[in-house]
């Protein structure tokens, strides 16, 4: 086969070509695959530090009361980089409980109820991640 202007191409170099252009894309996937797996685990790293980090000052209410908004808004920013639906409903879910954090909320009575739903939400983060 000729094209004007060029040389001929062997019939070898293009049975050759298209099988090893299928592998190569087959092997994109891998590599798509493998990559999101590596930034879930990324995501989910940054986002079980972000929840570990923040526990309620008792001392100073308002200042826990932006740093709960402010993770809130860290969860967010993750939730919108995952690919996985589960991990970004969960992180989603971690914001919004963040983000309802009251001035009022912060005392000796409610420490311990929100202690055990940070936990709660903490295994269902994992379970997400796994």
């Amino acid at each position: 086969m000729r094209f004007a202007g060029s040389r001929p191409v062997p019939m070898l170099a293009t049975a050759v070509a298209g099988p090893l252009l299928a592998l190569a894309l087959s092997g994109c996937g891998a590599l798509d695959s493998a990559s999101n797996a590596v930034d879930k685990a990324q995501l989910c790293t940054q986002a079980i530090s972000a929840v570990t980090g923040f526990n309620p000052s008792l001392s100073d209410p308002r200042r826990s009361v932006d740093e709960a908004q402010q993770k809130a808004d860290e969860l967010r920013q993750l939730a919108d980089k995952a690919a996985d639906a589960n991990l970004q409903r969960e992180l989603r879910e971690m914001a919004d409980s963040l983000a309802q954090l009251r001035v009022t909320d912060v005392n000796p009575q409610n420490m311990a109820a929100w202690a055990d739903q940070k936990v709660k939400q903490l295994d269902d983060l994992r379970r997400s991640c796994s």
